[in-house]
Order: C-alpha cells, then structure tokens, then sequence
C-alpha cells in the first residue's frame, strides 16, 4: 500500500453567502475564512500506477487552484476526474462539494460533504459546509448539529479561529 501526501495549494477565501432556502427567504450566516492549507495533509493509498498517483495529485490540485480562482465548474470537472481515478479519496469529495457550495447547489454539495464524512470522519470542513448547506435546505437543527461537530474537530486539532468561526456561525443559525 503506497501512500503520498500532497498538501492543497489553499482552498478559498468564502465571503458572504446568501439564498433563499424553499422554505423561508433566509440569508446564510457569513462564513468567511480562509482554510489553512498546510493543514490539510491529503493522503491517498494507491494501489495503481504511478502514472494514476501523478494524474490524481495534477487533477486534486488543479481542483483546489480553480476554487481559489473562483472556477467553480472547473474545479468540480476537475474534482470529477480525480473521483475518477481515487474515489475513495475525501478531499475530492469535499473540493468538488465546496465548488457546489459556491454555486448554490446546496443538495449536490450536501451530498459530496455527506460522502466526505463517510470516507473520514475528522474533516471539520465538511461538516462545516455541511452544516450550512442544511440550513439553506432548511434543516435547521441538522445544521445545528454539523456546526457542533465541526467546531469540536477543529478546537481537538488546535484549530481555534476555524473552532469559533463554526461556533459563530452555529450562533446565528440558532438566533435566526
């Protein structure tokens, strides 16, 4: 089993999100930050060719420079090519949802970020988004809960700017 870590050349800096969920006309708490990409170790356990890791590790950070540049389907072509050669991989799971995110395809982001969790259960990022793509789905307590956990993931990884930021972001879902 090889495994090769490839660190994301940054995700994104997200500004003000808003939309109107079907049930209400709510605006999105703010969840500006910007992910510490040295954070994010990606590992993978290739069994394939080298030639597979090399196009796996092009395709992921070709995903994550397209975010940043706000190419959303670009990254999510490029996140789907990376599915394609590694789709055990979350941080192909959890870009692509990201991209979805910021193209308000919340129930197509919520998905990724569900099948993120399933493959890894310590990405505060993805209960982060998760979490508010159920408040703009209008699950209001599922958003609650993911909020929590993203907090608690983040503050047990030393992780305190991002731990407060979900807590806040929690706090408004909850006051909304």
């Amino acid at each position: 089993m090889k495994g090769f870590k490839v660190l994301a050349s940054g995700m994104i800096l997200f500004g003000l999100m808003v939309c109107a969920p079907k049930a209400n006309a709510e605006k999105l708490p703010s969840i500006e930050f910007k992910p510490q990409a040295e954070k994010l170790q990606i590992e993978s356990n290739f069994t394939q060719s080298s030639t597979d890791n090399n196009n796996f590790k092009s395709s992921l950070e070709a995903g994550f420079a397209l975010l940043e540049k706000d190419d959303y389907q670009g990254a999510i072509q490029a996140f789907n090519q990376s599915i394609q050669i590694e789709p055990n991989n979350p941080y192909a799971y959890l870009g692509r949802g990201v991209a979805y995110f910021n193209l308000k395809q919340y129930q197509e982001a919520k998905a990724d970020f569900d099948q993120t969790i399933k493959l890894d259960t310590n990405i505060g990022y993805a209960y982060l988004f998760r979490g508010v793509s159920n408040y703009a789905l209008g699950s209001k307590q599922l958003a609650i809960s993911d909020l929590q956990t993203a907090a608690n993931i983040f503050q047990k990884a030393g992780e305190q700017e991002l731990a407060q930021k979900s807590l806040d972001t929690l706090e408004q879902i909850r006051n909304a």
